[in-house]
């Protein structure tokens, strides 16, 4: 080999190890280091030679951003994180209080010595274990007095979603809200009644019970996509979830919950057993309008380009969250460049949690954002393309970053112009996280029909939790009422109807610690 070979064989060793290096240590901080993406500072940064630059990095974009982070300046360290305070626990207000005096001995066997004249109080938060009851129903039969020719009359039998089903309609909801609010699968299940409650309950039966729920909800996810679709604004993401297939040798195969949250916060889940374009074609239909949000999967953008060809009014709009969580990944490469980036968009969030708090309607988000988001979102623009002109290394975090953040740009500017549409995708991203903490528990699906099952209950389930109501107790109407409706008089049994007539008396109790942005919004 030249001279000149080996030099270039040598750049490219040193390249292709820059990036090992930093692979390695990104997988070292995903096992053992923090995973939050939170980011804060409390100074706009310094530059990447150690001095602060005499203009804020919001006047000077490509100054800050021309920086290469190689010179021997030190950098900026995380602050340290705030402890949190300790939370009074919360309880309902309706919360029966049971009261035991405890009366010393002395005073007890000589009540006429003593006196009281005070006492002392202590309170436990204290749980009797739920019990299990038979519900016999009968229905008495009656003849007409002095007519015994006349047919007995009785009542007739109310129709069950299960025909003849063992299992009452309260713990149909249990179950199922155990199985995919909580991920329970049902062989522990039946462990826990059997062992606690003395109760038989065979996961097959469970099994079955819940494939036929599930088929007879069918119609409410129909009538719930309807309207998804009529409010023009849908959020899209989809998770992987494996599935027995005895057709392949490895016994299993790699499924796919597409999963979409609209305007009215609808979670609607879909089972398919690939990630084909072709199913969010199917899904949404071919007349599909208006704007789906998403992150950067080729097929939300195939999606667009295919219906605008067809003369359909459709937009995307980008991810801000999938945009900084690729920052974040790379900002050990060049501390104070990609520092500059988080907090030009951390001030973008600061924003919308602003329209967030005093309930903004989508006019009002809409001037807020082109006078006030609308500057970072060009400033942003300017920055990336003048670091991608730069020698950053195209394989790299940060170069991977760059170009991915500068090719959903286009659709990052959707959001300023519609105020219906959200920053990012974490609406929807919540609601599929039930899910992938579940199958970490259930490991797969035992079928590719049970993942049509599972995306019914997820819905009605996860749907009603977003309209703010007990799942659980929305799982049971449905399951006692549906039966007795007819087709076209369901709309009462959507979980948004339901939840705006019983809100008040099944509330859902939030378990996150911040609060969600779901649950606000549907308060709202």
């Amino acid at each position: 080999m030249t001279n000149e070979e080996l030099q270039a064989r040598c750049a490219q060793l040193v390249e292709q190890n820059a990036i090992l290096t930093q692979q390695v240590e990104w997988l070292k901080r995903q096992l053992f280091g923090r995973k939050s993406e939170r980011f804060e500072h409390p100074e706009l940064f310094e530059d990447d030679e150690g001095k602060k630059p005499g203009t804020s990095p919001a006047d000077d974009p490509a100054a800050e951003a021309d920086s290469d982070g190689s010179q021997g300046g030190d950098t900026a360290s995380d602050p340290p994180r705030k402890r949190r305070p300790i939370r009074a626990a919360r309880l309902p207000d309706n919360l029966p209080v049971v009261t035991e005096e405890q009366i010393p001995p002395c005073v007890q066997a000589e009540p006429g010595r003593w006196k009281r004249i005070g006492a002392e109080s202590h309170r436990q938060l204290e749980k009797e274990p739920g019990y299990f009851y038979l519900r016999e129903i009968i229905r008495p039969k009656y003849v007409a007095v002095g007519e015994p020719q006349l047919p007995p009359v009785i009542s007739p039998a109310q129709p069950t979603m299960i025909e003849n089903g063992f299992l009452g309609g309260s713990l149909l909801a249990e179950i199922l809200c155990n199985r995919f609010l909580y991920h329970l699968p049902y062989y522990r299940q039946e462990q826990l009644y059997i062992q606690r409650y003395g109760i038989a309950l065979d996961r097959n039966t469970m099994s079955d019970a819940a494939s036929k729920v599930a088929r007879q909800c069918e119609i409410l996810c129909r009538r719930m996509r309807e309207v998804m679709i009529e409010n023009e604004v849908i959020q899209v993401d989809e998770t992987s979830v494996r599935y027995l297939d005895p057709s392949v040798v490895k016994g299993s195969s790699l499924g796919y919950l597409w999963v979409y949250r609209g305007l009215n916060n609808d979670i609607l889940f879909d089972w398919q057993t690939s990630r084909e374009h072709r199913h969010l074609i199917e899904w949404l239909g071919e007349d599909i309008e208006g704007t789906i949000q998403s992150d950067g999967y080729e097929a939300y953008e195939s999606l667009r380009r295919r219906q605008r060809r067809r003369g359909k009014r459709l937009s995307r709009a980008a991810c801000m969250a999938h945009i900084r969580r690729k920052f974040v990944e790379a900002k050990e490469e060049r501390p104070q460049t990609v520092g500059w980036i988080l907090t030009i968009i951390q001030q973008l969030y600061e924003t919308e949690e602003q329209l967030r708090k005093h309930k903004a309607p989508t006019e009002q988000r809409r001037r807020v954002r082109q006078n006030t988001s609308r500057p970072r979102i060009r400033l942003l623009e300017r920055a990336i393309k003048h670091l991608l002109s730069k020698s950053i290394r195209p394989k790299s975090r940060l170069g991977l970053a760059l170009r991915y953040a500068l090719g959903q740009w286009p659709a990052m500017q959707t959001f300023l112009e519609d105020g219906r549409v959200e920053i990012d995708n974490n609406l929807v991203e919540n609601g599929i996280r039930p899910s992938a903490v579940g199958k970490k528990n259930w490991l797969f699906m035992g079928s590719p029909e049970a993942g049509d099952r599972s995306a019914v209950l997820y819905s009605l389930l996860l749907s009603a939790r977003a309209h703010g109501v007990d799942p659980q107790a929305y799982l049971r109407a449905v399951i006692e009422e549906l039966p007795q409706r007819k087709s076209n008089d369901i709309d009462d049994l959507l979980p948004k109807n339901w939840a705006a007539e019983n809100r008040a008396l099944h509330p859902f109790h939030s378990a996150t610690r911040h609060g969600d942005r779901s649950d606000s919004r549907a308060a709202a």
